[in-house]
């Protein structure tokens, strides 16, 4: 069986878009969407959303032979790079799960939606600072995908509650990416933020949580320096049940020994009030 011109530009599971057809195919307008559709009621082409498609691999099994979300993500607007929690998940090489959301930070902006399980959610930025290339493979294909450097994620992730996982989860997420990061570097982003409470997540963070990074004092200076002198709201949950019975991850060194004194000290120099607590 002789397989359509398809084929012979893109690989097989390969995501492309409307754009990247035309040029390929050498064909516009109606003529390019009704080969298109064509390709796709026989099967050979997959649609992801309007514009967007991918390749149908010989032999697929539609349950089991999904897209990889991180592949969709890089092709939702010509410029556009995964930031916030999803940028977490990426630096820790995290496996994403059903219901998940990725945070597609980009100038054009796009409606939101789901596919596969998987939520594709629009953020607007106007830093395009601070970012870096991952290559990643999905089904034998490797592509490339723009991120935030994992400092510029983890001040994103802060500056931002809405984007942000749940506490123990950004604890686990920094820990699994076995990343030391650069210190100044995130202090840097954190200061070009001119908001204060941002310090006061970052020092509680950091001594409470990641004193394995070993952050030298005259940081934590500099922290308590730019940090607010009033009590603070960080608004994302701190769930103290799942903290205690994840305390290998979050509160506890591999041999056993504190760190920091304790995840659960609620009461700290940092002046941090986490607006959802389990009880």
């Amino acid at each position: 069986m002789k397989l359509p011109r398809i084929y012979e530009h893109f690989r097989q599971g390969q995501i492309f878009t409307i754009e990247e057809a035309r040029e390929k195919l050498k064909t516009t307008g109606n003529t390019l969407r009704k080969r298109l559709s064509e390709l796709a009621s026989r099967g050979y082409i997959f649609p992801i959303r309007q514009g967007l498609y991918r390749v149908t691999k010989i032999g697929e099994r539609p349950d089991l032979d999904k897209s990889s979300p991180f592949a969709i993500a890089g092709k939702l607007t010509p410029y556009s790079y995964v930031g916030f929690h999803s940028a977490l998940q990426l630096h820790a090489r995290e496996v994403l799960k059903e219901n998940d959301t990725i945070y597609v930070v980009s100038p054009t902006k796009f409606n939101s939606f789901r596919f596969e399980g998987i939520h594709y959610f629009w953020c607007q930025s106007p830093e395009p600072h601070g970012l870096e290339t991952h290559f990643l493979t999905h089904n034998g294909l490797e592509f490339a995908i723009l991120t935030s450097n994992f400092e510029k994620t983890l001040v994103d992730c802060l500056k931002r509650p809405t984007h942000c996982p749940p506490f123990y989860e950004l604890v686990r997420l920094c820990r699994k990416s076995g990343y030391l990061p650069d210190i100044e570097k995130i202090l840097k982003y954190a200061a070009d933020c001119n908001v204060q409470a941002l310090f006061n997540r970052l020092g509680f963070l950091f001594e409470k949580n990641l004193s394995h990074w070993e952050i030298e004092d005259n940081f934590f200076k500099f922290i308590e320096d730019r940090m607010s002198r009033k009590q603070t709201e960080w608004p994302i949950p701190y769930d103290l049940h799942k903290n205690t019975s994840e305390s290998q991850v979050v509160g506890h060194s591999p041999g056993g020994g504190s760190l920091g004194g304790g995840v659960l000290d609620m009461k700290n120099r940092w002046k941090v009030q986490f607006s959802q607590q389990s009880q």
